[in-house]
């Protein structure tokens, strides 16, 4: 069951995107060491039997699992901070990346806006993981905000769901959400599988499905920000290179 926007929103904004800021170096596996008895222990005697062969699993894709993405796929469909415009940060620990992120998201996911009741709004199918990201010039007021989440069955709570069933949910909300969002003219814009564009008072939208993930992007109506629709189509070209299992390179074009 997903939760309705609301007064607790900021909170839940900026706590969310501190948690998706790079980490800024790769994981590694800790090297093995021989312990000192391993290497002075004396050989196994001839008769002994030989230990079975077998084959070592493979090691699982931190970013996928069962072609869905993980939260690390997620977070890695992200634009980097080198990949921003000039002057632009990520939001973090110590940045909100853009200051309006917290408004644009009550404005424009708020599943009541359009005269939705709350019991309606949350038949909206809710997160099972996801990540946030704002990223702006802080306080200058240019800026975008990001919501990439996998849903899961709010009406069978711990069910196991397959790829396609992930990709079903997510199509349920766009269905829900053409109502929802009504009373903004919400038109097509054609990008990802299913696109939604709609302008609320100070901000511009688009709610997307890429393949089993359900994306939000938020941006100023005004100012020198890339439009939403152009985040949409970057943050898409991402997610379809993380399902393919290649690195994602698409950036926004610096004018």
């Amino acid at each position: 069951m997903r939760t309705v926007v609301g007064l607790g929103v900021a909170a839940s904004v900026i706590a969310g995107t501190a948690s998706c800021s790079d980490s800024g170096g790769d994981q590694k596996a800790a090297p093995v060491k021989r312990s000192e008895e391993a290497a002075n222990a004396s050989p196994a005697p001839a008769h002994s039997s030989p230990a079975p062969a077998h084959s070592s699993p493979a090691p699982a894709d931190p970013l996928l699992d069962d072609g869905v993405p993980t939260s690390d796929g997620l977070s890695a469909a992200l634009p980097k901070k080198e990949e921003l415009p000039a002057g632009w940060v990520k939001s973090g620990e110590n940045s909100v990346g853009w200051r309006d992120a917290a408004d644009a998201v009550m404005e424009g996911e708020d599943a009541t806006a359009c005269g939705a009741t709350g019991l309606q709004a949350a038949d909206l199918n809710g997160s099972d993981h996801g990540v946030i990201s704002s990223v702006g010039n802080e306080d200058k007021g240019d800026g975008a905000h990001f919501s990439l989440t996998v849903l899961m069955d709010s009406d069978n709570l711990g069910a196991e769901l397959t790829g396609p069933d992930r990709v079903e949910l997510v199509t349920e909300n766009m269905t829900r959400a053409r109502d929802f969002w009504s009373c903004f003219s919400p038109g097509e814009s054609g990008i990802g599988d299913d696109s939604l564009s709609y302008d609320t008072d100070r901000f511009a939208n688009v709610h997307m499905r890429v393949g089993p993930v359900e994306v939000f992007v938020h941006t100023p109506r005004s100012g020198d920000s890339p439009s939403a629709e152009d985040w949409a189509r970057v943050l898409e070209q991402r997610i379809r290179s993380v399902l393919a299992g290649q690195a994602p390179t698409a950036r926004i074009a610096v004018k």
